[in-house]
């Protein structure tokens, strides 16, 4: 098993990492998860009244956004401490992942009887010992496989800038209860974008590390493990401080992560800019509008900007990471017929039906092949960094995604089709196990949030962080708040 080097004192905890580390980023208008820590820490709030505040919030924000599957008010409460001035900071899981005593439904209808789990996941295990009181469970599409959260099983999750549209997926159901301040920090995942696609969407700060960073990955690079787990948050101190407290102490090929919390803002870096997709579709005008105002704000930052190209077809990758999130697919469905036969395979969704298809009719020499092709990948991407630091891409080819765009009455074909052109950048670092986040530093004509893309080599992780944090003190986000709001004000 992994070990993990969990180091309390360094996030949420304690008094003294609280008022050490710089204010520039903490939420302005509202408590980041460190913030809220040392408030209740120095006796402005205490631990008791944060947790039923974190309460009620959500069960407001269920009202109007339904971004969680379970709200446990009993247990969080049974579960406060004796002492009131101990910090302890709300939270939720994403419905993914075990936590002992509820149920795991991951978004679907198959798993609507499931029973409590008996242990926590991994990374569950070491997240919530980090003085985190879990309040319940948030959405996600079935399997976490669409880049939108409206399962068949739970109803659609809406986004607190706009109930219109979707707060992404598949951590969308975190997504929305951080962005709308019931919560400032929260549980999420990414095996394509499922991190960084709902902070885009929701103005949220998303970090995706590398591949065998965080507690619960396997401590070798495989390249067959695209999905890692971490948080959504408002701040970046607050993604920093998880991921630097999280680390595991035997990851293959990977340094600690001590990221630049404080003094001057770090290094002039070379930064590439791709909008190519796949198939030629161009990004819609508010992302390019984006783009084009961020490349001046990098700038004028002191870094250098020029275009780059993708060093592989992409058309190629995109087929490529289909065919492997079809396996995954295919390896949920199986997973389903054999607990609960036919009966729960007919209650699966028709795109997990449509995947699982295409990814059953590959042998295993085939799988083979395709994790071949993904470590030749990883090479060509490996190589763009000889001529540049970071890498600059849209999040999405949309700036905003309507309720209903991906409905499940629409052919499967022509859904998986319309989520490749939307999802058209994020899954590259998955593959390659690279380090990568969405910072919202623009915002689109109609005032939504719009996140931009980062991403580095497996391993650059403290260097993101470390532009993470000199474009918060250049744009900061914490005073934008959307029009469902549940947080402090003030």
């Amino acid at each position: 098993m992994t070990k993990f080097s969990i180091n309390r004192r360094h996030l949420l905890a304690s008094a003294v990492a609280a008022t050490a580390l710089p204010v520039r980023a903490a939420a302005a208008v509202a408590d980041d998860a460190i913030g809220l820590a040392a408030r209740i820490r120095s006796g402005d709030a205490s631990a008791r009244e944060t947790v039923l505040a974190a309460l009620d919030r959500a069960d407001a924000a269920q009202a109007k956004l339904n971004f969680a599957i379970l709200i446990d008010r009993p247990r969080a409460i049974n579960a406060l401490p004796k002492d009131d001035r101990q910090a302890v900071i709300p939270t939720f899981i994403k419905d993914l992942n075990d936590y002992k005593g509820w149920p795991t439904r991951n978004g679907s209808r198959a798993f609507e009887q499931a029973p409590a789990a008996t242990e926590n996941e991994a990374f569950v295990e070491a997240f919530t010992a980090m003085n985190l009181a879990v309040l319940g469970k948030t959405a996600t599409p079935e399997f976490g496989l669409m880049c939108v959260t409206e399962p068949l099983s739970h109803g659609a999750t809406r986004n607190p800038w706009n109930p219109d549209f979707s707060p992404g997926g598949s951590s969308g159901g975190s997504a929305a209860a951080v962005a709308a301040g019931v919560v400032p920090i929260a549980h999420a995942n990414d095996g394509g974008g499922s991190i960084r696609i709902p902070a885009a969407l929701t103005g949220l700060f998303g970090f995706k590390p590398s591949r065998g960073r965080l507690a619960g990955q396997k401590k070798v690079d495989d390249p067959g493990e695209i999905a890692v787990d971490h948080v959504l948050t408002r701040s970046v101190r607050d993604a920093a401080l998880t991921m630097s407290s999280l680390q595991s102490s035997e990851a293959e090929g990977l340094g600690a992560v001590v990221p630049r919390l404080a003094g001057p803002v770090g290094e002039r870096l070379r930064i590439g800019v791709i909008t190519a997709t796949a198939d030629g579709t161009v990004p819609d005008q508010e992302v390019m509008g984006a783009i084009a105002r961020t490349r001046t704000l990098l700038a004028g930052m002191g870094h250098s900007v020029s275009d780059a190209v993708w060093p592989f077809k992409m058309a190629d990758f995109g087929r490529d990471f289909l065919s492997f999130w079809s396996v995954s697919a295919a390896q949920s469905v199986g997973l389903v017929s054999k607990m609960m036969g036919a009966d729960g395979v007919a209650r699966l969704e028709p795109l997990t039906l449509h995947l699982a298809k295409q990814g059953s009719a590959l042998t295993q020499a085939d799988v083979q092949a395709l994790i071949g092709r993904m470590i030749g990948y990883r090479a060509a991407y490996d190589a763009m960094f000889k001529d540049m630091d970071v890498l600059l891409t849209p999040v999405l080819t949309r700036h905003a995604v309507p309720i209903g765009y991906l409905a499940h009455n629409r052919s499967p074909a022509d859904v998986v089709a319309d989520m490749m052109r939307l999802v058209a950048y994020t899954p590259v670092q998955n593959v390659m196990g690279a380090a990568a986040m969405s910072v919202p530093i623009m915002a689109a004509t109609n005032g939504l949030p719009v996140g931009m893309h980062f991403a580095g080599r497996r391993g650059d992780d403290a260097r993101l962080l470390d532009l993470a944090f000199q474009l918060e003190a250049a744009a900061p986000w914490a005073q934008r708040l959307p029009p469902i709001w549940f947080g402090n004000r003030s």
